[in-house]
């Protein structure tokens, strides 16, 4: 077996975390509340203030607390796209972890489409259009289409008027730009294949256009299940 490191005890710095997550998760700190002073931290702690310097720098690295600048230390607000971070970009270099991805993909952007129809306003349609045509004018020039591609998906979620979904897409930019050069520069020889990605983007408009909903999640579901037919024809 291979050697392991022994276990040690936990450090009084991480045992004053424990105790400031717990206070909290009870309400006893409430959300944008003030955290006492270091001095006063080390008092009720009965710890050296060098001890809450390191528990308070971990709370604030797990962005639990935020230092104003003449005012304290705060409770940060709670924030649910703040715990949703970017995957590792090495994740999509391999077939199965992009059908992983798109499995994720079909879970968030049903949804979100199904808001955009029934929320776009004049703006959102008008950034969809142009996404619409910088992406037959990348495919023109014999270009993969990927940032026309990924800019539809985002206008669509932007078009959601949910801020949860439109940071969860801006999170995942990364990882879903990587995902969709895995997919799109396979098929760079096929036009035919890259034009029909384009068109059911244009189905996808349409529904959206017209406020029908049910389309356009149904379209939406047929784009992603089309991805994934290609992506399984695929060669590693």
């Amino acid at each position: 077996m291979r050697k392991v490191k022994p276990v040690r005890r936990k450090k009084v710095s991480e045992e004053i975390v424990e105790e400031i997550k717990r206070l909290i998760e009870q309400g006893e700190l409430p959300s944008d509340s003030k955290l006492p002073s270091e001095k006063e931290l080390s008092d009720m702690f009965g710890v050296g203030r060098s001890s809450i310097r390191e528990a308070l720098s971990m709370l604030a690295a797990a962005r639990i607390i935020e230092t104003r600048q003449g005012e304290g230390t705060f409770v940060r607000k709670v924030d649910l796209s703040d715990y949703i971070h970017p995957l590792a970009l090495s994740i999509v270099a391999k077939k199965e972890q992009t059908l992983h991805l798109l499995e994720t993909r079909k879970i968030i952007e049903l949804g979100t489409v199904e808001l955009a129809a029934l929320r776009a306003d004049q703006h959102d349609l008008k950034e969809m259009k142009k996404a619409l045509l910088d992406f037959e004018y990348e495919l023109e020039m014999g270009e993969a289409g990927v940032d026309a591609d990924f800019a539809f998906h985002r206008a669509v979620a932007i078009a959601s008027k949910n801020p949860i979904l439109i940071q969860v897409i801006d999170n995942l930019s990364p990882v879903l730009k990587q995902s969709l050069d895995y997919t799109l520069y396979q098929n760079m020889g096929n036009l035919e294949k890259r034009r029909s990605v384009l068109q059911e983007h244009k189905e996808i408009f349409d529904c959206i256009e017209k406020r029908d909903a049910q389309g356009a999640v149904a379209c939406m579901r047929q784009h992603l299940e089309n991805v994934r037919k290609k992506l399984l024809e695929l060669k590693e």
